[in-house]
């Protein structure tokens, strides 16, 4: 176990990794290590065989999480009384195994290679980190549903299986976005025609910047008011830094899709992009009413996956209602949970579902 990525050698951790895989890269856990995000400390897991070659690595988190926030608001209100007198209540240090900051998890196995004992030696550390830390819950997260089999032997761990917030991504199987939308069932393109309309008539273009980290400062502000209007659960609080590591170390893997009006930057949503993947992550905007800025913006994302005939476009949690209505495949995302404290166990049995999420109605957008 290490306590910083840059202790590891770039190259071996990334030849493991893969390229499709650029989360769970040297660059981009050095690009948020260095963040300083919130109270996040992070530690790194590798398996080596005799002759020292990677067989596995994995990346840790610790940091405090707000369990109130999945409350009922009254009940919120409550907690937040009691907490005068009791700081910590629905407060827990979280040991995490997943990737910081976007969707997915941090584990990386050999191909060819045994997974069940490399699975169970990771828990093992993983574990032996939460009880020597002091943290009394334990979560190995983010797996979508083709990517349990080989995990759920975590289950005779004693670890519980739930949900996290679902993730948003469409399938790329078009060959340019003309097609994209000539696919769409007639409602749903002339909804997404007007949308694109209206907000070309708020003024302004999209641009993309290769370079951003000198906007950071604003970048910051503009993702506040977006977290801040936001009803989803929320933890982690960027900071400049963030912008400026992404940029920096992340090189032209990271892009910043950006609206200018009157040479003025109003919006922002930045992406990240692998060998498989185009990742939406953080978007922000300035105070105000909203301008059709995230639609703009994600109508270009769109543009981008399919113009690098990328295999997915991941638009991350939240907003599920909207990101359907322009092709995005709802998908669950699993969890193994572990807590020291029966009674959360016995919860996390109970009610496994408090952060899944499900659309209003079912969409089918696209004539197949």
């Amino acid at each position: 176990m290490l306590r910083s990525i840059n202790d590891i050698d770039s190259e071996s951790w990334d030849e493991l990794a893969g390229g499709d895989a650029l989360a769970r890269n040297h660059a981009y856990f050095a690009a948020v290590e260095a963040s300083s995000i919130n109270d996040c400390r992070f530690f790194y897991l590798l398996i080596r065989d005799h002759d020292n070659k990677l067989l596995a690595h994995a990346c840790v988190c610790m940091i405090t999480t707000d369990f109130a926030q999945l409350l009922p608001v009254w009940m919120q209100g409550l907690t937040n009384l009691l907490r005068r007198i009791w700081p910590s209540l629905l407060r827990s240090k979280i040991t995490e195994c997943a990737l910081p900051l976007v969707a997915g998890h941090s584990i990386s196995l050999r191909k060819g290679a045994d997974a069940e004992p490399l699975i169970l030696a990771l828990e093992g550390a993983l574990s032996e980190i939460a009880r020597t830390e002091g943290s009394s819950l334990v979560v190995i997260r983010d797996f979508l549903t083709a990517e349990r089999p080989d995990f759920d032997i975590l289950l005779d761990r004693g670890y519980n299986i739930v949900f996290n917030m679902p993730l948003a991504r469409i399938r790329v199987r078009w060959k340019s976005h003309a097609e994209y939308l000539a696919q769409m069932r007639s409602r749903y393109r002339k909804d997404v025609t007007r949308r694109l309309k209206r907000a070309a008539e708020s003024g302004g273009e999209v641009a993309i910047l290769g370079r951003f980290a000198e906007h950071a400062e604003t970048l910051v502000r503009q993702s506040r008011v977006v977290q801040d209007n936001s009803s989803g659960f929320k933890r982690e609080i960027l900071g400049p830094a963030y912008y400026e590591n992404m940029d920096c170390m992340l090189g032209e893997r990271s892009q910043l899709l950006a609206i200018v009006r009157d040479e003025q930057l109003v919006a922002h949503g930045m992406v990240l992009a692998d060998d498989s993947n185009l990742i939406a992550t953080y978007f922000g905007r300035e105070a105000g009413p909203p301008c059709q800025e995230w639609f703009r913006l994600i109508n270009e994302i769109i543009h981008i996956g399919i113009e690098r005939q990328t295999s997915f476009i991941n638009l991350g949690r939240g907003s599920y209602d909207a990101k359907a209505l322009i092709g995005a495949d709802i998908e669950p995302l699993h969890v193994y949970a572990r807590s020291r404290f029966t009674l959360v166990n016995w919860l996390m049995r109970r009610i496994p579902n408090v952060m899944q999420r499900s659309l209003k109605e079912p969409r089918r957008i696209f004539r197949e």
